[in-house]
């Protein structure tokens, strides 16, 4: 097998958009893009617990808004090895998961080497999440009640995504009532300040933010007030 700074390669492929590597060591199997950052990482022995503390973050901030209304939709943009989208499935198996993620490479591993289920309520989708979120259908039904924004390239989150068009569309495709979740890096200042002033300019919402003790990772939470966000405007905040 190939070596790594991190452990042992047991599988390699590049895409259009570059490499995508699962290393394993004795305890750990992870999956890395064109750049050391881990984007994902899974215990051989403990495959139920999630290793990343943002990650746990997220799936709490998913458990507590249960608590608040039923969950029967949730869309996550960006899949990595898809270990948040399995916890969830085993706590709310009866909840559609929407899954989109542009590498087609990056979802075969997510099944084959990270154990992402392969079931109805679990609906991976080969796309760019900026037309996703175009593209999808606005109807009350297809709606969503919680979208994760989890969009990382190997470095950072790409501009695009930090943009009021995008964001606005964000906002449409969430339930009334509904709530975002986005997983911010600290050290990328411009992109996640973008993000959090164009949820402040914003009417009818809330912001809840917690920053991880031992990453730089920031989870910003915004939740709305029912009918405010649909009006939501599409200039950039900069």
């Amino acid at each position: 097998m190939a070596r790594h700074p991190h452990g042992k390669v047991i599988h390699s492929v590049r895409d259009a958009f570059g490499l995508i590597q699962v290393v394993e060591t004795a305890d750990t199997r992870s999956l890395y893009f064109d750049s050391l950052v881990e984007q994902s990482r899974a215990f051989l022995h403990a495959p139920c617990t999630l290793a990343f503390e943002y990650q746990a973050s997220l799936l709490e901030a998913i458990l507590a808004f249960s608590n608040q209304r039923p969950i029967d939709r949730v869309l996550m943009l960006g899949l990595g090895g898809g270990c948040l989208a399995t916890q969830l499935h085993l706590l709310m198996p009866n909840c559609l998961q929407v899954l989109v993620e542009q590498r087609a490479a990056v979802i075969d591993i997510a099944h084959q080497y990270f154990q992402l289920p392969k079931t109805d309520t679990l609906l991976p989708i080969e796309a760019d999440a900026s037309v996703f979120v175009k593209e999808w259908p606005l109807e009350p039904d297809t709606r969503f009640d919680i979208i994760v924004i989890d969009l990382y390239d190997g470095d950072s989150m790409p501009y695009e995504f930090s943009q009021g068009q995008f964001l606005s569309q964000l906002a449409r495709l969430v339930a009334l009532q509904g709530c975002l979740l986005f997983n911010l890096w600290i050290s990328s200042s411009g992109t996640t300040r973008r993000v959090i002033e164009f949820w402040k300019n914003l009417p009818g919402v809330k912001l809840d933010f917690q920053t991880m003790k031992h990453t730089g990772n920031l989870i910003l939470n915004v939740q709305f007030e029912q009918g405010r966000h649909r009006i939501a405007p599409t200039i950039d905040s900069n």
